[in-house]
């Protein structure tokens, strides 16, 4: 499915965690979120509910049915390209770009899991012009992801895009960590950009 716009709504608390932070994000149900094709960066606190909606719309699938998940309101749904569709349709096509994502548990290469994506999914591209599509460093490439260092947000996009993934749901991040990987983050968005992929950054002051 090709995604060009999504619009979500929804009321209640959802658990957001991420290899940095943990916090109750709570929906108000008053604002409609709107991302189109390209960078869509949302600036807010920790807890301002944009967070809560990059989750919802990637990471929550796999965190539901756990005791400490709060309550949202039912039916989840969202709408793409102008149609409404139920989130269970919308998450194989959403990609959660921190480590805690089942996508990344792989301790293999980054190399093999980009391998791996390429070959499941009929891709014409070679490992290697993926590393040069998304600028990784040919070392790092052959190290697991826990070992990429501050290009980590490069490789689980390369994988990611090699899974067919549409739409990339970053965690919040905190100002000063945005900086410290900032040109990564500026040449990966464009990366992204060019590859018509929708991006929801939520990004702290």
């Amino acid at each position: 499915m090709k995604i060009e716009s999504i619009e979500i709504t929804n009321t209640g608390y959802i658990n957001c965690r991420s290899c940095y932070y943990t916090t109750c994000d709570v929906f108000s149900g008053l604002l409609t979120y709107h991302f189109v094709s390209g960078l869509n960066i949302r600036t807010g606190d920790i807890d301002s509910e944009i967070w809560g909606i990059s989750y919802l719309l990637s990471m929550y699938q796999y965190d539901r049915n756990k005791k400490n998940q709060k309550c949202l309101a039912s039916p989840l749904t969202v709408t793409v390209n102008n149609h409404i569709v139920d989130l269970e349709r919308f998450w194989p096509c959403s990609c959660y770009m921190d480590e805690i994502y089942p996508l990344f548990a792989s301790k293999r290469t980054v190399e093999h899991q980009v391998l791996k994506g390429i070959k499941k999914n009929g891709f014409k591209e070679t490992p290697e012009e993926i590393r040069e599509m998304f600028h990784i460093d040919k070392n790092r490439f052959m190290r697991p992801l826990s070992g990429v260092g501050n290009e980590k947000f490069r490789c689980m996009a390369a994988i990611g895009y090699v899974n067919r993934k549409e739409v990339f749901c970053f965690p919040w991040l905190s100002r000063r960590r945005f900086d410290g990987f900032h040109k990564h983050m500026e040449d990966l968005f464009d990366i992204l950009c060019s590859l018509e992929k929708i991006l929801i950054v939520p990004l702290g002051y």
